[in-house]
């Protein structure tokens, strides 16, 4: 009888998925789309309970994140709306029949329906099914095409030497489509340069940088990394850019010049009498002495980018009591990423970095093996290992769990309303009250339906086990060890000639503690 009166509860409620792949004036908004789904829901007799947002995402390139799609398909396919609404249906998916069928299958296994406003779509209608299959595929199509057009305009504006479009580099103005030096910027390039080839640091010259305030790129302060990546770039030797692209079609981050598949050639974007920034032969220079200067390091040549932090175990988790900003590795130590920088702390962080690293290892093994059975972080431990395994069963859990936490909220508002301050009469609170708990049972109900898996904490638990789960593994799986328990850890500063005391100067937070500031 319960799971009756549940279906009718959750059919009362509706949510909303909202896209967009470019956030832009002149695009159809996400106010637009969210205020006619909320009418259609208006209309229909029902209420909306969440809006789910993807801003600037992609439905058509494979691998893009859109944790909103995930989030609502998760509402509904677990049964805590009846009803998923979009505005029209290339906002959930320009994939083909193939993704549309899937999510199609995930929602009417519980019942739920897909509603799509613009194409009058219902999926509980028989019929409307085969005509999203149908609209699926012509959304499909049409991505096709408009992505060969694109690819054949920009491939033809390349060999022009034209640039295809976006900001322009930095120290370089576009002008009818060709680039040409900008003043003021072009000559901030050129002095990066020259310091960089007379032997300054990247970091020394990141400090100059942001003493004289010159701005970043993007605003703000200058980093290392923003000018090895300008130096590298094939922009600053006036070669037109092209970024690689991984095999499942998403960009890598990796420049490099853009060759003529029909001369094999270089193209320059410069416009008529125009030296790019720097020369090749001093990008090459520049370049030599980024390698010569790794390779002569004592802690051996970089094997490339990886993953942050990969060869430190607390690159990402560290952050300064003195200012809030991140640390990084400096020598043998961690330091405030500001100071390195150029920037004004009051109270510089850092510590010896082995001395840090043996004091948060110990503090982990400490915290873990004295857990009670009953501490809240080793639910939150075995939720994140589950959601490496099941992600879209935790999805699931977490939007059931979600929506009883609003029910709860609303019987307690509604209660407060009737028995305090007495602003609801009691013809109107009890059938108010018993929609609420009738939701509440069928909501609990569904989770009881949620499986997940089952997580097995014994290693987590045993100092013995812990320690050679630690020693098997690489500085990355210790650092994902260490994450799934500990949100970050705040450094003070120390006092020179001073040995580093953990109680004194390392603040742990846990992921079940709340996030500290500076």
């Amino acid at each position: 009888m319960a799971g009756e009166f549940y279906v009718a509860a959750k059919n009362l409620y509706a949510d909303l998925y909202l896209r967009i792949s470019i956030d832009k004036e002149g695009k159809t908004t996400i106010e637009r789309q969210e205020d006619d789904c909320r009418s259609w829901v208006r209309r229909s007799g029902l209420r909306v309970r969440q809006s789910h947002v993807d801003r600037g995402r992609s439905a058509y390139l494979p691998g893009v994140d859109r944790e909103g799609f995930k989030n609502a398909l998760a509402a509904v396919s677990a049964g805590v709306v009846g009803t998923l609404v979009v505005w029209k249906l290339d906002r959930l998916s320009r994939r083909g029949m193939g993704e549309v069928g899937q999510v199609l299958d995930k929602i009417s296994a519980t019942g739920g329906r897909l509603v799509s406003v613009q194409d009058n779509l219902d999926t509980s209608r028989t019929e409307d099914r085969q005509v999203v299959g149908l609209l699926a595929e012509m959304a499909y199509a049409e991505s096709e095409n408009l992505g060969l057009r694109v690819r054949s305009a920009k491939a033809f504006h390349r060999t022009q030497g034209r640039w295809i479009g976006g900001a322009s580099p930095y120290g370089l103005v576009n002008r009818g489509g060709r680039l040409y030096v900008e003043p003021r910027t072009g000559a901030v390039v050129r002095e990066i340069a020259n310091r960089l080839l007379s032997g300054e640091s990247l970091m020394e010259v990141a400090r100059w940088l942001n003493a004289a305030g010159v701005p970043a790129p993007r605003g703000g302060r200058w980093g290392i990394g923003t000018i090895a990546q300008l130096m590298r770039g094939p922009t600053s030797v006036g070669l037109m850019p092209e970024t690689v692209k991984k095999e499942d079609g998403r960009y890598s981050g990796l420049v490099r010049p853009w060759l003529d598949p029909d001369t094999g050639q270089a193209v320059s974007i410069m416009g008529p009498g125009q030296d790019p920034l720097i020369s090749p032969a001093q990008q090459a220079l520049i370049l030599a002495a980024f390698d010569e200067r790794v390779a002569s390091s004592k802690f051996g040549r970089s094997a490339g980018r990886k993953s942050r932090g990969s060869r430190y175990l607390l690159t990402g988790l560290l952050r300064c009591a003195g200012c809030g900003e991140r640390m990084s590795r400096q020598g043998h130590s961690y330091r405030c990423q500001a100071v390195r920088l150029g920037r004004e702390c009051p109270a510089s962080g850092g510590a010896y970095m082995w001395a840090l690293d043996n004091a948060l290892q110990e503090a982990w093994f400490g915290r873990l093996t004295t857990a009670p059975e009953d501490d809240p972080l080793l639910g939150v431990i075995a939720e994140r290992l589950a959601s490496r395994q099941d992600p879209e069963g935790v999805a699931k859990r977490r939007s059931v769990l979600s929506a009883l936490e609003d029910g709860r909220s609303a019987l307690t508002v509604l209660d407060q309303d009737y028995y305090v301050r007495r602003t609801i009469e009691r013809d109107r609170y009890l059938p108010l009250s018993q929609a609420l708990s009738r939701r509440l049972d069928g909501l609990r109900q569904s989770l009881e339906g949620i499986s997940l898996p089952q997580i097995d904490l014994t290693s987590f638990l045993n100092p013995t086990l812990l320690r050679e789960q630690w020693s098997a593994a690489s500085v990355d799986g210790k650092r994902g060890l260490l994450e799934l328990a500990i949100r970050e850890v705040w450094v003070c500063q120390g006092v020179r000639g001073k040995r580093f005391e953990p109680g004194e100067r390392m603040t742990v937070v846990w992921v079940t503690d709340r996030p500290l500031d500076t």
